[in-house]
């Protein structure tokens, strides 16, 4: 039986392209929310590292794996295969971010400079290691099909990945660790790491199998890396489509790295941890197939924005409300994980601003406009993680159990007011980077997308229709 030919003339993808491609976000959370997640409090609490020097370590190591990405995206953009551009480095990479989680969540067993230079190269390998398996992953949508409808549902198809996977990361690992170490947390985590790697593996490979690459790259088209680079910087939907990625991943993988910490120490109730930790992630798992209705009726930018407002005023609100409330936190975080609506918007923005870019200027820069967006993500990560321990070692955080010792102790009334009077300083710090400063961030990234120009209606089909016809005539042309 003959298949029918879309309007773009490609076979349509099959459900099963559409769970293979998410379920490869999955598999990249069993070990990025791992990280995001749990390595901060890992690293203070395990390993034996001060917030100042886990600050330093996670800025240096964030930078330099943002810096990566784009010499991936080079790599990508003039690699040439049987097996497409991107799937090769999928299936080698993985196998190395399955070694340097493991390594990462293992304390070595001597101490001192050696100790810290051991949390430095396990960690950028970590990094270089997701960067060599994430950015050809995230890049694929790209190359797999024309059609927006089918990019926006690969686009979504991964975030839901993301959120299934964070919601089982935060629903297990804790329990894992502590089943895994009976009581000693570094056992727990190692074994953890363990168990996770080589689970998210066999996945990994399963998206390089399956997510065929469709759409080719002559070797002819490319240029050089300078000219590369400043055609990212003429493409000015995409700088505002890579500047709302940074903003919104700064908000959601900031507020993540340090919300453990909240829970901790603010809502002071240990009960609770796991489901506020994952309730807007279960949220956004339930709002996500929506998400790319949404962004076709609406606009991709539209969409972003309300994503923006509902995330960055929730988490505001939460600042100003009552911390140690249980009903206040729970209803608060059902609402922030609405913002979650905007899913593949970021995604979908960049792969209209490529397609734009191309239909233009006859210039494609697929690989590398993704690595940037790889990029933005985790130098917005950085940034937040850094500045966030830093902040929260101003207020102290590093004498927090130490003051609660003291307290458990005293009997002075003074002592006791005084004691008291410290926690609440550290504790307004820890909030003040868990929930008011992301809150921020979210505002402040609605800027690029008023700047973004192009959810005008029926604009993209117009280009899409436009890129058919002229790469049907450069076919014919070289038949010819």
């Amino acid at each position: 039986m003959e298949t029918k030919l879309n309007q773009y003339g490609m076979a349509p993808l099959k459900p099963i392209n559409y769970f293979v491609y998410g379920m490869g976000n999955f598999a990249s959370q069993l070990s990025w929310t791992m990280v995001s997640t749990y390595l901060s409090i890992f690293y203070t609490d395990v390993f034996g590292l001060g917030t100042g020097a886990v600050a330093l370590l996670m800025l240096i190591a964030k930078v330099w794996d943002g810096i990566n990405d784009p010499m991936m995206g080079t790599i990508m953009e003039r690699t040439h295969t049987r097996f497409g551009r991107f799937r090769p480095y999928i299936v080698v990479g993985a196998v190395f971010l399955v070694i340097f989680t493991i390594l990462t969540f293992t304390v070595p067993g001597f101490g001192g400079p050696a100790k810290l230079a051991y949390a430095y190269i396990t960690y950028i390998g970590l990094g270089m290691s997701y960067t060599m398996t994430n950015v050809p992953y995230l890049a694929l949508p790209v190359v797999m099909t024309r059609d927006p409808k089918e990019i926006n549902r690969l686009n979504a198809a991964q975030m839901m990945g993301m959120t299934i996977g964070q919601i089982i990361l935060n629903l297990f690992v804790l329990r894992l660790v502590e089943w895994f170490g009976h009581g000693e947390q570094a056992a727990g985590y190692h074994s953890t790491a363990i168990l996770l790697a080589f689970v998210a593996l066999p996945m990994f490979w399963a998206v390089a199998a399956l997510s065929k690459e469709r759409i080719d790259v002559k070797k002819s088209e490319q240029g050089s890396i300078i000219e590369g680079l400043k055609l990212i910087a003429k493409n000015k939907n995409l700088v505002c489509a890579l500047l709302y990625s940074l903003f919104n991943m700064f908000g959601i993988l900031g507020r993540i790295s340090v919300a453990v910490y909240f829970y901790m120490h603010c809502v002071q109730n240990f009960t609770y941890i796991t489901i506020f930790m994952m309730m807007q992630m279960i949220v956004g798992t339930i709002v996500m197939p929506i998400a790319p209705r949404l962004c076709m009726k609406y606009g991709k930018r539209n969409v972003g924005i309300a994503s923006m407002l509902i995330q960055g005023i929730s988490l505001i609100i939460i600042f100003l409300g009552p911390a140690e409330s249980i009903p206040f936190n729970f209803v608060m975080m059902v609402i922030y994980g609405l913002g979650y609506i905007a899913g593949p918007s970021g995604s979908g923005m960049v792969v209209d601003a490529i397609d734009d870019f191309d239909l233009k200027y006859g210039y494609r820069n697929d690989g590398m406009a993704f690595s940037f967006s790889g990029m933005a993500t985790k130098i917005g990560t950085a940034l937040a993680n850094s500045i966030f321990l830093l902040i929260m070692g101003a207020y102290g955080y590093d004498s927090m159990f130490g003051l609660r010792a003291q307290l458990e102790e005293a009997t002075d009334p003074g002592v006791i007011a005084s004691l008291t009077e410290q926690i609440s300083h550290i504790q307004f710090g820890i909030d003040m980077c868990a929930n008011l400063l992301p809150g921020i961030v979210f505002l402040i990234g609605i800027i690029p997308l008023l700047v973004y120009n192009l959810d005008k209606p029926g604009y993209m089909d117009k280009v899409r229709d436009g890129l058919t016809e002229r790469n049907k005539k450069k076919a014919e042309a070289e038949q010819a």
